[in-house]
């Protein structure tokens, strides 16, 4: 399995050198020949073959339930923020509608005081004509100023009041929504677990065919050619340019995810009979996976032995890869920046335990990402 990811690697590396002319072209034949690749490997064994494709199915279920659910808490997030400064917004209105009923009291208090003595008995008090003329003009501006102020408030009320409610309609729209999707997320987890199963009791299969040297190497054989004829449809590629070369940044660039260290670079691995070729990272189901630099999503799509998988091309042939995800959030093609969120911690694959498997490569070769990621 290694040796594939590492064939994998040199075919998805083949992006690093194509004109911008003829990237979308061939970021598009790029796709059918992996899927191309990936049929191959659905094929390779029959009756494993079937429960594992019955555990990709359940994994990119979930993926995609996982994603919703995400972007319905957003929503919800989003909502709630703007909920919570329209009612702010509320509250100044209030007090400002208190404010107001106080002055309309005192101007409703002179009018009173004024309605005794007599409008036109004050006017008709009045020698001077321009004096006459300004107290017109004031009784016509202060009532017009009166039902300005009433009339703003009322239309200002109304106004938070429908967004408001309809702010309120939306977010129990998309609490049910959320709970809807929770719900299935929950099924699905289910019958993920039914599938482990059974992926047990063929683990004895696996590891005799995996005994199986001359197994191994006819069907590298075929992988290779498969990757050689991908290549071949493939030029040098021209990409979008970061300030900073990936390489100008080694042990600096931030860690995927915030989890310990489960297993570290160059560690055993009795499942594979080798060396781990990047860490194995603990962390909670669900929880953010980020991109280690700024750079184009090649592929992301379920790989067996590796779940729902996300590799990023920083360009001069380094590539980040992120297996065992839950959900995928971006698609190839994608470019990502630093930092940004691309896929949700998980245990796709049919692992046990909710992991990040991460590897650097370069050209091809596996790095130790201690020499690359800050401590």
């Amino acid at each position: 399995m290694i040796r594939i990811i590492f064939l994998f690697c040199l075919l998805i590396s083949q992006l690093t050198q194509v004109s911008m002319a003829d990237e979308q072209a061939d970021l598009a034949k790029l796709q059918q020949e992996i899927k191309k690749l990936q049929t191959w490997l659905k094929e390779t064994e029959s009756e494993h073959d079937k429960l594992s494709e019955a555990l990709r199915q359940s994994d990119e279920k979930i993926g995609g339930i996982a994603k919703k659910i995400d972007e319905t808490r957003t929503l919800l997030n989003q909502e709630r923020s703007r909920l919570k400064k329209l009612k702010a917004e509320q509250s100044q209105l209030r007090v400002l509608k208190s404010e107001q009923k106080q002055q309309l009291a005192k101007q409703l208090t002179s009018a009173q005081k004024i309605g005794n003595q007599g409008s036109i008995k004050v006017l008709l008090n009045q020698d001077d004509p321009q004096q006459i003329s300004r107290m017109l003009k004031y009784y016509e501006y202060f009532n017009k100023a009166r039902m300005d102020s009433i009339q703003t408030l009322i239309v200002n009320l109304k106004r938070l009041n429908n967004i408001e409610n309809e702010i309120l309609t939306q977010q129990n729209k998309l609490i049910k929504t959320e709970k809807s999707l929770l719900k299935k997320n929950k099924q699905l987890s289910n019958e993920k677990k039914q599938h482990k199963k059974l992926l047990v009791s063929l683990e004895a299969r696996r590891k005799e065919k995996s005994n199986d040297l001359s197994q191994k190497q006819k069907d590298q054989k075929r992988l290779q050619k498969l990757i050689n004829e991908v290549a071949t449809l493939l030029d040098n590629s021209v990409r979008k340019q970061d300030a900073r070369p990936i390489r100008s940044l080694k042990g600096k660039l931030p860690r995927p995810t915030k989890g310990s260290i489960v297993k570290a670079f160059g560690n055993s691995n009795s499942q594979a009979r080798n060396k781990w070729q990047g860490w194995l990272m603990k962390g909670y189901e669900g929880s953010a996976i980020t991109a280690i630099h700024h750079g184009r999503i090649v592929f992301s799509d379920w790989l067996r032995g590796f779940g729902l998988l996300l590799i990023i091309d920083h360009g001069d042939g380094y590539l980040s890869l992120y297996a065992r995800n839950q959900s995928l959030l971006k698609s190839v093609g994608d470019w990502v920046y630093q930092g940004e969120n691309i896929a949700t911690l998980g245990s796709s694959g049919g692992f046990k335990e909710p992991r990040l498997y991460f590897e650097i490569r370069h050209k091809g070769k596996p790095q130790d990402p201690a020499a690359w990621l800050k401590r």
